[in-house]
């Protein structure tokens, strides 16, 4: 999730229109039980933990997610325990809690055209048998991050675990003992492992959220009405969150999020992004298919390009590797902090790492790193 996650832990990151996926995650249990485990390793994401009404088991020692869950269950009351992974997006997490919790033992899964990134799950009469993790290619279901299990067998199980040959003590080696039976997900997932799938589930957000009218064009606005300076033409579904400010002369594009406190200025055009906390794009700075941190600052005439002349697959840096994003369009992804000089050009899937600056006028070909000064 860099550079996104420079200026904040990964859980924390405002994902689902302006709520980070722990904190959807705390509310859909809350729902359910008054017993919320967050297995913390960073001080800030136990903070809002409690913050948020939940306990807190901070994790000390130990690599891997059933290292994570030791730590919970030590904190845990039930005889029942509910596993949930806080990098998942649920975009209908009450109704697939509820199914999960009419068979104990229980696991949720979804197909995909190739597990080969995920741990794929082998099933025999509705009931798991194995999950093989990252050994298997091709179509088939995979594990979704959520899981039910019996309290006695797992803690019997996590006396006697090895870990896995990555080093780690992983819960998907935990899971087949009990033969959970297998729930498919109703409605979108996604695993949130990269910043342009916060736009993918931004659209999923829309679905399920109620809008009001929009005074400014079509479609509807999610959110709160912003503060609009003279003509704007605002298309909606669009988000505006508590404090942001609109115009003169602005156009809005569909799927467009906007965080509290985040200013738009005169001639500025934005399509399918999503802009943080108090971000600014003042004037004249067109953005598109782009994820923009806290606290950026763009200058006069600073752009995103979203598409290739080929108009070829987007690709990105991740791991010192070029990865095929898979998206004909995608802008820049800009960390929190960072400062683009006037007339600067960010070209697709760049990254532009938290407090750095761009020089005006350069042509961004590459990622920046973080607190980098990027001259032409």
């Amino acid at each position: 999730m860099w550079p996104l996650s420079s200026t904040r832990p990964k859980p924390l990151i405002p994902v689902a229109l302006g709520k980070s996926l722990l904190e959807r995650w705390i509310e859909s249990v809350r729902d359910m039980t008054d017993e919320v485990i967050v297995v913390a390793s960073e001080e800030k994401v136990a903070k809002r933990s409690k913050e948020l009404g939940a306990e807190v088991a901070f994790q000390r020692s130990g690599i891997g997610t059933a290292a994570a869950v030791r730590y919970g269950i030590e904190k845990a009351r039930g005889d029942t325990i509910l596993i949930a992974y806080t990098d998942i997006y649920l975009q209908r997490p009450q109704e697939n809690l509820v199914e999960l919790l009419e068979s104990v033992p229980s696991i949720l899964v979804r197909e995909v055209e190739d597990v080969s990134q995920f741990g794929a799950v082998i099933e025999e009469g509705g009931r798991v048998k194995a999950i093989v993790e990252k050994g298997i290619r091709g179509r088939g279901k995979i594990f979704a991050g959520v899981v039910v299990l019996e309290r006695s067998k797992l803690e019997e199980g996590l006396k006697n675990l090895k870990p896995s040959p990555r080093g780690e003590l992983e819960l998907t080696d935990l899971i087949p003992a009990q033969e959970p039976k297998v729930v498919t997900v109703k409605g979108f997932w996604k695993d949130v492992g990269r910043p342009w799938d916060i736009l993918e589930v931004a659209r999923a957000e829309f679905e399920v959220r109620e809008g009001i009218p929009n005074p400014w064009g079509p479609g509807k606005i999610y959110g709160m009405l912003p503060k609009v300076k003279g003509n704007v033409y605002i298309e909606g579904p669009v988000y505006f969150g508590e404090g942001v400010e609109v115009g003169p002369f602005t156009h809005i594009r569909p799927y467009s999020v906007f965080l509290k406190g985040v200013k738009l200025g005169p001639f500025v055009q934005v399509k399918n992004s999503y802009i943080m906390e108090r971000s600014k794009i003042p004037h004249l700075n067109y953005v598109g298919d782009s994820v923009i941190a806290e606290d950026v600052n763009m200058g006069a005439g600073s752009i995103t390009a979203n598409l290739r002349f080929d108009e070829k697959t987007i690709k990105v840096m991740l791991k010192g590797k070029l990865y095929d994003t898979g998206l004909r369009k995608l802008g820049a992804i800009i960390g929190g902090g960072a400062r683009i000089g006037i007339n600067a050009s960010l070209m697709p899937g760049v990254r532009i790492g938290s407090g750095s600056w761009i020089y005006p006028g350069c042509v961004v070909y590459r990622d920046v790193k973080d607190g980098e000064r990027y001259t032409c």
